[in-house]
């Protein structure tokens, strides 16, 4: 499976710069094309995972189907993208928590992500405005998922690991995100963001395939 992996990684390679190109020059359906691309490398090793080795994992090859669906309606309605990204995240809870018993280590990890992401919504409620309450529901089902994704650390595999990594780092990308869309930021945060959300869907990739 290690081919497969490169070929993905190639794929990152080519897809992130160019999607960083078209977006900055303005021609939003290649760049959200090419970002939609770079997600579905990560759905195709989900999918190879699901064929193969374990039916479990159709369920996360769902959610980063998903994914991709949202990364190319994002560029263009940011409720809608979001919807999408949100059913990729109950999808992957129904995932994660198959993988790992839910236990006081979920509930640990929920009240730590969402009570940094309360402080955040706090901080910047005069940015936020009337969009609370969708980002509100938005940032409930992302802290519930990213939680869902460390408590597999529990497990104590290598799957669990990297799907444990994944979540963090997705957390992580959708806070800069949420910061991004509030402030103006410079360039350099447009790439941590995509960098660290094509590491976090391909670290899911690879535990699919580690199952």
């Amino acid at each position: 499976m290690i081919w497969i992996v490169a070929l993905c990684l190639v794929c990152f390679a080519v897809c992130l710069p160019l999607f960083m190109y078209y977006k900055k020059t303005m021609r939003y359906h290649l760049a959200a094309c090419y970002k939609s691309l770079g997600t579905l490398c990560s759905f195709l090793l989900a999918l190879i995972a699901a064929v193969r080795l374990d039916p479990r994992c159709s369920i996360c090859a769902v959610a980063l189907f998903l994914y991709a669906v949202a990364d190319y309606l994002l560029e263009f309605h940011l409720m809608l993208g979001a919807g999408f990204f949100l059913a990729g995240h109950i999808c992957n809870i129904a995932f994660f928590a198959g993988l790992a018993s839910v236990s006081g280590t979920h509930l640990i990890f929920f009240l730590i992500l969402f009570g940094f992401f309360a402080f955040v919504f706090y901080r910047w409620k005069k940015q936020i405005g009337q969009q609370l309450p969708v980002f509100a529901l938005y940032g409930v089902g992302l802290c519930l998922m990213s939680a869902f994704a460390a408590g597999c650390f529990s497990a104590q595999t290598l799957s669990g690991i990297l799907i444990a990594v994944g979540g963090i780092l997705f957390y992580f990308s959708d806070t800069l995100i949420l910061r991004r869309i509030l402030f103006p930021t410079d360039r350099w945060i447009s790439w941590i963001i995509m960098i660290s959300y094509y590491a976090a869907l391909l670290l899911f990739g690879i535990a699919c395939l580690q199952l």
